[in-house]
Protein backbone atom coordinates (compact mmCIF):
# COMPACT_ATOMS: atom_id res chain seq x y z
CA UNK A 1 0.00 0.00 0.00
CA UNK A 2 1.34 3.43 -0.93
CA UNK A 3 2.26 5.88 1.81
CA UNK A 4 0.69 9.33 1.73
CA UNK A 5 2.65 12.60 1.46
CA UNK A 6 2.77 13.03 5.23
CA UNK A 7 5.43 10.28 5.36
CA UNK A 8 8.01 12.63 3.75
CA UNK A 9 9.15 15.45 6.05
CA UNK A 10 11.03 18.46 4.65
CA UNK A 11 13.07 20.69 6.94
CA UNK A 12 15.21 23.81 6.54
CA UNK A 13 17.84 25.47 8.70
CA UNK A 14 16.49 29.01 8.98
CA UNK A 15 18.98 29.87 11.73
CA UNK A 16 21.97 29.72 9.35
CA UNK A 17 20.17 31.60 6.58
CA UNK A 18 21.37 35.16 5.91
CA UNK A 19 24.62 34.67 7.81
CA UNK A 20 23.11 33.39 11.07
CA UNK A 21 25.51 31.55 13.37
CA UNK A 22 23.07 29.32 15.26
CA UNK A 23 21.32 26.51 13.37
CA UNK A 24 17.55 26.36 13.77
CA UNK A 25 16.01 23.44 11.88
CA UNK A 26 12.27 23.86 11.29
CA UNK A 27 9.71 21.72 9.50
CA UNK A 28 8.44 22.99 6.15
CA UNK A 29 4.91 21.68 6.60
CA UNK A 30 2.44 24.26 7.77
CA UNK A 31 1.41 26.63 4.99
CA UNK A 32 2.82 24.52 2.16
CA UNK A 33 0.36 22.71 -0.09
CA UNK A 34 3.14 21.04 -2.08
CA UNK A 35 6.85 20.47 -1.65
CA UNK A 36 8.31 18.39 -4.45
CA UNK A 37 12.03 17.71 -4.75
CA UNK A 38 13.29 17.79 -8.33
CA UNK A 39 16.68 16.11 -8.31
CA UNK A 40 17.48 16.91 -11.96
CA UNK A 41 19.83 13.98 -12.58
CA UNK A 42 22.69 14.84 -14.93
CA UNK A 43 23.13 11.78 -17.11
CA UNK A 44 25.50 11.04 -19.94
CA UNK A 45 24.72 8.60 -22.72
CA UNK A 46 27.34 6.85 -24.82
CA UNK A 47 26.74 4.48 -27.69
CA UNK A 48 29.66 2.78 -29.35
CA UNK A 49 29.52 1.33 -32.85
CA UNK A 50 29.41 -2.24 -31.55
CA UNK A 51 26.49 -1.57 -29.17
CA UNK A 52 22.80 -1.88 -30.05
CA UNK A 53 21.81 0.24 -27.07
CA UNK A 54 23.51 3.17 -25.43
CA UNK A 55 25.02 2.95 -21.97
CA UNK A 56 24.21 5.65 -19.43
CA UNK A 57 25.97 7.01 -16.41
CA UNK A 58 24.84 9.49 -13.79
CA UNK A 59 27.28 12.36 -13.33
CA UNK A 60 25.45 14.17 -10.54
CA UNK A 61 22.27 15.78 -9.33
CA UNK A 62 20.95 19.34 -9.25
CA UNK A 63 18.25 19.68 -6.58
CA UNK A 64 15.73 22.43 -7.20
CA UNK A 65 12.29 23.30 -5.90
CA UNK A 66 10.03 26.33 -5.67
CA UNK A 67 7.65 25.70 -2.78
CA UNK A 68 4.79 28.18 -2.40
CA UNK A 69 3.44 28.90 1.03
CA UNK A 70 0.31 30.49 2.45
CA UNK A 71 1.28 33.41 4.67
CA UNK A 72 1.26 32.16 8.28
CA UNK A 73 2.67 33.95 11.30
CA UNK A 74 5.47 31.59 12.36
CA UNK A 75 9.27 31.29 12.32
CA UNK A 76 9.37 30.04 8.73
CA UNK A 77 7.36 33.04 7.53
CA UNK A 78 9.63 35.42 9.48
CA UNK A 79 12.61 33.93 7.64
CA UNK A 80 10.84 34.34 4.28
CA UNK A 81 9.84 37.90 5.20
CA UNK A 82 13.51 38.68 5.93
CA UNK A 83 14.43 37.33 2.49
CA UNK A 84 11.73 39.52 0.92
CA UNK A 85 12.98 42.62 2.76
CA UNK A 86 16.74 42.19 2.32
CA UNK A 87 17.11 40.24 -0.97
CA UNK A 88 20.37 38.59 0.08
CA UNK A 89 23.03 37.42 -2.36
CA UNK A 90 26.12 35.23 -2.14
CA UNK A 91 26.93 33.50 1.14
CA UNK A 92 23.85 34.95 2.87
CA UNK A 93 21.65 32.65 0.74
CA UNK A 94 23.41 29.48 1.97
CA UNK A 95 21.77 27.06 4.40
CA UNK A 96 20.73 23.39 4.58
CA UNK A 97 17.68 21.45 3.46
CA UNK A 98 16.87 18.17 5.24
CA UNK A 99 14.50 15.34 4.42
CA UNK A 100 13.48 12.16 6.20
CA UNK A 101 10.68 9.63 5.95
CA UNK A 102 8.60 8.98 9.07
CA UNK A 103 8.80 5.26 8.33
CA UNK A 104 12.59 5.52 8.98
CA UNK A 105 12.11 6.97 12.49
CA UNK A 106 12.42 4.72 15.53
CA UNK A 107 12.38 6.14 19.06
CA UNK A 108 12.50 9.71 17.69
CA UNK A 109 15.68 9.02 15.65
CA UNK A 110 16.23 7.91 12.07
CA UNK A 111 17.93 8.32 8.70
CA UNK A 112 17.87 11.81 7.21
CA UNK A 113 19.65 13.48 4.31
CA UNK A 114 21.11 16.97 4.45
CA UNK A 115 21.80 19.04 1.34
CA UNK A 116 23.64 22.36 1.25
CA UNK A 117 21.34 24.75 -0.62
CA UNK A 118 20.85 28.34 -1.65
CA UNK A 119 17.53 29.92 -0.75
CA UNK A 120 16.17 33.12 -2.23
CA UNK A 121 12.80 34.83 -2.52
CA UNK A 122 10.96 34.15 -5.75
CA UNK A 123 7.51 35.75 -5.45
CA UNK A 124 4.96 37.12 -3.03
CA UNK A 125 1.33 38.13 -3.55
CA UNK A 126 -1.94 36.67 -4.73
CA UNK A 127 -5.20 37.57 -6.40
CA UNK A 128 -7.83 39.75 -4.75
CA UNK A 129 -9.67 37.81 -2.08
CA UNK A 130 -7.10 34.97 -2.12
CA UNK A 131 -4.64 34.13 0.62
CA UNK A 132 -1.32 35.96 0.54
CA UNK A 133 1.36 33.52 -0.64
CA UNK A 134 5.14 33.58 -0.86
CA UNK A 135 7.42 31.38 -2.93
CA UNK A 136 11.10 30.67 -2.35
CA UNK A 137 13.60 29.12 -4.75
CA UNK A 138 15.74 26.34 -3.27
CA UNK A 139 18.72 25.01 -5.25
CA UNK A 140 21.23 22.35 -4.29
CA UNK A 141 24.69 23.73 -3.58
CA UNK A 142 26.79 20.64 -2.86
CA UNK A 143 26.69 16.93 -2.24
CA UNK A 144 23.95 15.12 -0.35
CA UNK A 145 25.10 14.07 3.11
CA UNK A 146 23.79 10.97 4.90
CA UNK A 147 22.92 11.48 8.54
CA UNK A 148 20.59 10.94 11.43
CA UNK A 149 17.80 13.23 12.63
CA UNK A 150 16.78 13.29 16.28
CA UNK A 151 13.44 14.78 17.28
CA UNK A 152 13.42 16.05 20.86
CA UNK A 153 10.40 16.03 23.18
CA UNK A 154 9.81 19.75 22.50
CA UNK A 155 9.72 19.12 18.72
CA UNK A 156 13.15 20.56 17.87
CA UNK A 157 15.40 18.75 15.40
CA UNK A 158 19.08 17.84 15.61
CA UNK A 159 21.00 16.38 12.67
CA UNK A 160 24.29 14.48 12.91
CA UNK A 161 26.38 12.99 10.10
CA UNK A 162 26.53 9.22 9.82
CA UNK A 163 29.82 7.85 10.99
CA UNK A 164 31.86 6.43 8.14
CA UNK A 165 32.18 2.69 8.31
CA UNK A 166 35.72 1.46 8.77
CA UNK A 167 36.92 -1.27 6.41
CA UNK A 168 38.83 -3.82 8.51
CA UNK A 169 40.44 -5.61 5.61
Amino acid sequence: MAKDRTNMVSLMDIGSLMGGKTPKIVEMGDGYKEITEDWGPNTESTQYVNMKSASNSVKGYALSMSPQRDYLSDDMQKAIDDLLKKFPTGEECNTYYYRYFKTDITNKTGDCIRVPVTVCPSSVGGAGGDNLTSTIQINGNGDVEQGTITISEDGTFTWAPKEASVDTQ
